[in-house]
């Protein structure tokens, strides 16, 4: 019987989630050389698809590619970072407070239910889990707006969003972070969508911060970004 070839979309996509999740994961950290055809031995297929997942990468920001030199995986920079909040801050603000003012009973249920279970996984240590969970909250307040062109939107962002995250958390902010999310949740629960927008942009500016001080000068003072 003739073997079935993959649909080169198939093999594209296998590529691209394969490669995508291991920059973010940092088993390929940043300054790192991909060669397309080393990621095409090891993944068992040929270069055509590589190549093009790693052109989709390119367009997200998480590789670039250097002319006769091959791909490089992105090292974040201070400009990625201010920009990627700035849009987070302004977005995820309005998001927050859209969902406070139309928030149905479910809604409530399903908000809290996330963040009870990132409670849990941070308390028996388990931070990336905690963190998958809290990544999860700020989909889901996204979500909640029902306006499927910011929910689009907030997708082209979400790798770098993943990114900076887990920089954020690496530096020892998830304890905060979690303590902010519960007071984003109380002013949502309680319908008040202008607390809510505030407190949303607080704490993106604090996870900002963060990240900047990881990529900054170490006597470069983060607010320097703002200027």
């Amino acid at each position: 019987m003739t073997r079935r070839r993959k649909p080169a979309a198939s093999l594209r996509e296998r590529a691209l989630g394969i490669v995508r999740k291991r920059i973010l994961d940092l088993h390929y950290p940043p300054g790192s050389l991909l060669s397309e055809n080393q990621l095409a031995e090891e993944l068992g297929i040929s270069r055509t698809p590589v190549r093009e997942a790693l052109r989709e990468l390119a367009t997200s920001g998480l590789v670039r590619i250097l002319p006769q030199r091959g791909v490089e995986v992105s090292e974040p920079s201070v400009q990625d970072i201010v920009e990627v909040y700035q849009l987070r801050e302004q977005l995820e603000g309005f998001a927050a407070r859209v969902t406070a003012e139309h928030l149905t009973q479910a809604d409530a249920q399903i908000l809290t239910a996330d963040h009870a279970d990132a409670l849990s996984h941070f308390a028996a240590g388990r931070l990336q889990e905690a963190y998958e969970f809290s990544v999860r909250l700020h989909a889901r307040i996204i979500a909640l707006t029902r306006n499927s062109r910011l929910v689009k939107f907030m997708d082209q962002l979400a790798d770098q969003v993943h990114r900076f995250g887990l920089m954020t958390l690496r530096h020892g902010r998830a304890a905060s972070a979690l303590a902010e999310h519960g007071r984003i949740i109380d002013a949502i629960l309680a319908r008040d969508g202008a607390t809510a927008e505030t407190l949303m942009r607080d704490h993106l500016r604090a996870d900002r911060d963060v990240a900047l001080e990881a990529v900054l000068p170490k006597d470069l003072p983060p607010a320097a970004a703002d200027s």
